[in-house]
């Protein structure tokens, strides 16, 4: 009985915390269920990855994401503003 009962306390918890980091997630960028805003994210991080940046990608970001882009130090950071930048514009 007691095992039964850890068990259920452990779903639990890993429903709720589930359940937080979505609610969370969709309440900072609200394009993230977009479809629109996931291609922009991943066009952005694919096109980077490899240290060449196409113009067009240049041209997608607004100057102002793209100083603080390259501002940015941390990796996590840029990460960040690059999914501020797509989630938030759709």
């Amino acid at each position: 009985m007691a095992r039964a009962r850890s068990n259920f306390r452990f779903s639990q918890c890993i429903l709720f915390i589930t359940l937080g980091m979505i609610l969370g997630v969709g309440a900072i960028w609200p394009g993230f269920l977009t479809e629109k805003g996931r291609k922009c994210f991943l066009k952005i991080i694919q096109d980077s990855t490899d240290g060449n940046v196409t113009i067009g990608t240049l041209f997608s970001i607004s100057p102002n994401y793209l100083i603080k882009i390259h501002n940015e130090k941390n990796k996590y950071n840029k990460i960040l503003l690059i999914g501020d930048f797509c989630f938030r514009k759709f």
